[in-house]
């Protein structure tokens, strides 16, 4: 696979056509998600079986696509859309991306509060106790 290093992931809030090659995703990411596809981005497009994925990068001196197709089993994607009807493109972070390959569902993401550090004040009164 791809070393993704600091690309960024976009995930197509819309299935495709599984029998796409490169130029016509290529044309979907500039149509439809209004990217740039030569930027160096992941693009991650899903049939509408949703057991299928593909996905397209830039890489110095042409394109990749990669395909996975699962033996049994769906991947769960979120169906997005703009405000004009559009399909959008799904920021993922490199952690999203493997759980999506790994079919692990995040449905509800919340942040849990943490204890930050100490600040010199809190700090202050903790040593004096």
């Amino acid at each position: 696979m791809i070393a993704l290093g600091a690309r960024r992931v976009f995930l197509c809030g819309e299935a495709v056509d599984m029998r796409m090659g490169i130029d016509a995703l290529s044309a979907v990411v500039v149509g439809r998600l209004q990217r740039d596809p030569n930027a160096g981005d992941v693009f991650v497009f899903v049939g509408k079986q949703a057991n299928r994925l593909k996905a397209l990068c830039w890489d110095r001196d042409g394109f990749w696509l990669c395909a996975k197709r699962l033996a049994g089993g769906r991947f769960v994607v979120p169906r997005i859309s703009r405000s004009d009807g559009l399909p959008s493109a799904l920021e993922l972070s490199h952690a999203d991306w493997q759980l999506l390959l790994d079919g692990i569902v995040v449905r509800d993401r919340v942040l849990l509060h943490r204890f930050g550090r100490c600040g010199e004040k809190e700090r202050t009164a903790i040593m004096r106790a």
